[in-house]
């Protein structure tokens, strides 16, 4: 065998492909190219989502403790909810390197579909912990 046998980076940068429902749940035909968990920019972003959701939760300690105080936790769950928002949007565009639009895959117009299909973020997300668990059980 030779050393570059063991080069598994570029195979885990290809990734696979996801496919786009429609808001209805349906298929659209459509698909985002996401990376493999084990590819670097996966790796890096995983750990980035790690540290900004812990900051997050950190944050909003001082509203929490509220909250439990009077037994109503609506305000921090929205806070939550808009945060781990925004972390997913930032994580979907790391782990996402391709599509099969007519549109130009550009990390911009990707920024562009994210904010516009609210919960294509969230797809993305369970789709790459889907493949990271996968991995996982071999």
């Amino acid at each position: 065998m030779k050393l570059s046998d063991f080069y598994y980076e570029a195979e885990a940068e290809k990734g696979a492909r996801m496919p786009i429902p429609l808001k209805d749940g349906t298929d659209s035909g459509e698909w985002l190219n996401v990376v493999s968990p084990e590819a670097d920019v996966a790796v890096k972003a995983m750990r980035a989502f790690t540290l900004a959701y812990r900051a997050a939760v950190g944050k909003l300690k001082p509203l929490r403790d509220k909250c439990e105080e009077q037994k109503d936790f609506s305000e921090y769950n929205l806070k939550m909810e808009d945060a781990a928002g925004d972390l997913n949007r930032q994580l979907a565009l790391e782990l996402v390197n391709g599509w099969s639009l007519d549109d130009e895959f550009t990390k911009e117009n990707l920024k562009t579909l994210l904010t516009q299909y609210k919960r294509l973020a969230e797809h993305v997300v369970v789709f790459h912990h889907e493949q990271l668990r996968q991995l996982q059980e071999k």
